[in-house]
């Protein structure tokens, strides 16, 4: 095996152990590969070889099916963004989808700096008065 496609098959095993310890709804803890596995038709055995960097040549199928188990782009296992920007992106693109926030998000790329802070502090005004955490962005 070649230099290129050690670093590849390591860079797939490491981001798919990020994604099973980060990548989970907040009241639960990580998924295990069973549940990958039943989540996404995929064999426990070939996503034990993705976890150990066994796998030299995952089928672009199995890389798209864990993608999307994980709700992130399929790209995720090429990019050379770091996957942390990768999945704030991905959070901000879907928080965007739900009902009002891309409404909030345009109305507010006009305003200057000081009323964009006014807007910020309204949201944890708000965030407090539901008994959220007013720092937490809301993603997973």
């Amino acid at each position: 095996m070649t230099e290129a496609a050690r670093e590849g098959v390591a860079r797939i095993a490491a981001t798919f152990n990020y994604l099973l310890d980060n990548r989970h709804p907040q009241e639960r803890g990580p998924y295990s590969i069973p549940e990958v596995a039943t989540g996404t038709g995929i064999s426990e055995s070939t996503l034990k070889q993705m976890k150990a960097g066994a796998n030299d040549n995952p089928k672009i199928n199995t890389l798209v099916a864990v993608a999307k188990f994980f709700d992130v782009p399929p790209d995720i296992w090429v990019t050379d963004k770091p996957l942390n920007e990768v999945l704030i992106d991905r959070d901000l693109h879907n928080a965007m989808r739900d009902a009002g926030i891309e409404s909030i998000a345009l109305r507010s790329k006009d305003l200057n700096p000081e009323n964009r802070r006014l807007v910020a502090d309204m949201i944890t005004v708000a965030r407090k008065s539901q008994g959220l955490d007013p720092e937490e962005s809301g993603a997973s």
